[in-house]
């Protein structure tokens, strides 16, 4: 098996993703570990279970740290992932299955919001595209997918 080839092959899945789809990617793979980690508890394979919160905590920090500060919605998720990343810690020092098991709908449900968010976005995307099939509009039109520029009387081609 090419394993370089399988390795561009990724690198440019991911180079080609838009920010919700990697956004979703890390969700998903946060949603994982979290799986892992209840499986892992339930065996009794501590170890395995201490490395899938581990990960999950880091996962955690790194959606906190990528946040955008100046948007309302950023300072509430930054509550949400402190949130988050203190009772992981609880769960990962207690072994607590019953806080696990609180704690990963909680998450689920958040992937599921943005996972629906990005449909969302894509769908409103693609209704833009087919409607600017029909020519080109000036910027500052309603509907052109640049909110907030003026446009100077140029069009959307120039």
């Amino acid at each position: 098996m090419n394993t370089r080839g399988f390795q561009q092959y990724k690198e440019q899945s991911l180079n080609t993703m838009t920010p919700g789809e990697l956004l979703l990617l890390v969700l998903d793979e946060l949603v994982k570990r979290l799986m892992r980690g209840d499986l892992a508890l339930q065996q009794q394979n501590y170890e395995l279970f201490e490395a899938s919160i581990d990960r999950c905590i880091a996962i955690v920090r790194y959606l906190d740290d990528t946040l955008d500060r100046k948007y309302e919605i950023s300072r509430e998720l930054h509550r949400l992932y402190e949130f988050f990343s203190y009772d992981l810690n609880r769960i990962k020092i207690g072994r607590n299955q019953e806080e696990l098991d609180r704690l990963r709908p909680l998450i689920v449900d958040l992937r599921d919001t943005f996972r629906i968010a990005e449909r969302n976005v894509a769908e409103q995307n693609g209704a833009r595209a087919a409607s600017s099939i029909s020519g080109p509009r000036h910027i500052s039109e309603p509907g052109s997918g640049i909110p907030g520029l003026d446009g100077g009387g140029r069009n959307a081609y120039g």
